[in-house]
């Protein structure tokens, strides 16, 4: 007997020698914490189904994750699955780009790369990119009350484990595609723990009075995704869109199709300078004297800022108001005339984009993504986070960028060519205490703004953030466009710090205004038969 206990208590010991040894291997933080960052992505087919379930036309065969194996619904809410099962095609908001909510975002079939600082963890999805941000600073939140599609995240750590309370919930997300749902009184508890350094436990537990009898949980893992060094972008709206037709291909705009060439007629005769060649801005921007600093000595960035945009989302050049936009001062620093640098094609387009038919054809009306340098100047709010590694943009209208920092010497490559995003791969590195971001592989999707001010595939834009005070930071950006642009241009923009919180802007989900723009367009084409795309 006493040979069994003695056995029983090494193997014991044993096994807790080796969960510790474990739990001492994780990365960490400078703060000692487990070091969440990295790139993940659910090991389970949770989002089908949270329960077990057979295969359906519509969704694989799939063990389920909640304890207990069944769903304690009321009796009128296990029929009101049931009636979101049956109608799940067409009434999963899912299926119309809407906002999964959360948990749903954390086990999609899509990866999501995790940020970590002392008073934040950000969470950016490569579905739609979406984001979360969980605050662990222990705060009280700035706005109590409203009810989002993701929720408002606040997060502590015990031990090991991340706990995140997510509360201030609408009613109008599913946890899956078979219909489960919840009410406006939903209250989730998360709990983030490592496993081993490529393998994360997620566990959930769900409250709502209104809905279940009881409190109950799921738990499924999270893998590191090893084999990738960045997200791509899944734009669920925009891809949508163009597939029914919603949204048009420009052919003198947008990256070429596969096999198919640039429009010729557009193409630059004369070979565009390059930045370099070309007299240096006049102003100078320094920095502050006194400037917060990170523990490897660079400028601190991190915080909420909005962008004194000076009107620039309704005209990069100096503009006066009119019956449909504000006026504006005029944000082109370079040509020092203030004006952009117009190929004879492209300013002609430009104009023809601000009568009322082309208003349909903005990317922003669609609610689809500004890109860059668009993204920094729209009159909404962004934070940015900052690690050693990366500096992250999240933009209020949800949308992110993810820059990683490099030294400039490592040459780090960007994306093939053929590789287009709404945002561009951005590539960062430190010039003294200005940040530095080169960004290519933009799609020509997008505009620089309502008015029309022009873009295309061939778009190369630098970016330099100087903080001139530590509550200011000064943006610049150079555009070289060869094919709608002579000559590279510059930009300037300052960006204000606020001691405020992002909110949540559901474009896409509350856009009332779109459909009264295809109106407009189309009765035009009614009546232009013979200009049909409504483009020149």
């Amino acid at each position: 007997m006493f040979v069994r206990f003695t056995k029983a208590v090494f193997v014991i010991s044993a096994a807790f020698s080796a969960f510790s040894w474990g739990q001492n291997a994780l990365p960490r933080t400078p703060q000692g914490k487990p070091n969440l960052q990295g790139i993940w992505k659910a090991q389970s087919r949770a989002a089908y189904d949270l329960q077990d379930h057979a295969s359906k036309d519509d969704m694989p065969a799939g063990k389920g994750v909640v304890e207990g194996g069944a769903i304690p619904y009321q009796p009128w809410a296990a029929a009101k699955k049931l009636e979101n099962f049956a109608n799940r095609k067409t009434a999963d908001p899912l299926g119309k780009c809407y906002f999964p909510g959360v948990p749903r975002i954390m086990y999609l079939d899509f990866p999501f790369q995790i940020f970590q600082t002392a008073d934040h963890i950000a969470m950016t999805f490569e579905w739609s990119q979406v984001y979360r941000v969980i605050y662990t600073s222990g705060k009280p939140p700035l706005h109590d009350g409203f009810a989002f599609w993701m929720g408002d995240s606040r997060g502590h750590w015990e031990g090991e484990t991340l706990v995140v309370e997510v509360k201030g919930h609408n009613d109008k997300t599913w946890f899956d595609h078979a219909g489960d749902f919840h009410s406006e009184a939903l209250k989730l508890t998360e709990r983030y723990r490592l496993l081993d350094a490529d393998t994360m436990q997620y566990q959930v537990t769900f409250d709502d009075s209104k809905v279940f009898t009881r409190p109950w949980q799921i738990t499924l893992l999270l893998s590191r995704q090893k084999n990738m060094d960045r997200l791509l972008e899944y734009q669920c709206q925009a891809e949508a869109e163009e597939a029914s037709g919603a949204f048009e291909r420009d052919d003198r705009t947008w990256y070429p199709e596969a096999g198919m060439k640039p429009n010729a007629a557009i193409l630059p005769t004369n070979p565009m300078p390059a930045p370099a060649a070309l007299a240096p801005v006049k102003t100078d921007v320094k920095t502050a004297a006194s400037l917060r600093r990170t523990a490897d000595g660079k400028p601190d960035l991190a915080g909420y800022y909005q962008s004194d945009g000076g009107g620039a989302n309704y005209g990069l050049e100096q503009h006066v108001k009119d019956f449909l936009t504000p006026p504006g001062r005029g944000v082109v620093i370079e040509p020092a005339d203030g004006s952009l640098p117009y190929q004879p094609w492209a300013r002609a387009e430009r104009i023809e984009r601000e009568l009322p038919q082309r208003g349909y054809d903005d990317p922003t009306a669609h609610c689809l993504v500004a890109g860059v340098p668009r993204s920094m100047y729209v009159p909404s709010p962004l934070q940015i986070l900052q690690t050693p590694t990366h500096i992250v943009m999240l933009f209020e209208r949800m949308s992110w960028r993810i820059i990683p920092l490099v030294n400039p010497l490592a040459n780090r490559a960007h994306l093939p060519d053929h590789v287009r995003l709404w945002q561009g791969d951005s590539i960062g590195h430190w010039e003294g205490d200005t940040l530095v971001v080169d960004t290519t592989n933009l799609n020509g999707k997008t505009w620089l703004n309502e008015v029309g001010d022009v873009l295309s595939h061939s778009e190369h834009v630098v970016e330099r953030f100087t903080p001139v005070s530590p509550q200011k930071i000064m943006y610049r950006a150079t555009v070289t466009d060869p094919i709608v642009y002579t000559r590279p241009w510059t930009i300037e923009v300052p960006l204000n710090r606020e001691a405020e919180e992002l909110l949540e802007v559901a474009c896409h989900e509350d856009n009332g205004d779109l459909q009264h723009l295809k109106d407009v367009r189309d009765e035009y084409r009614k009546q232009h038969p013979q200009n049909s795309t409504g483009k020149k």
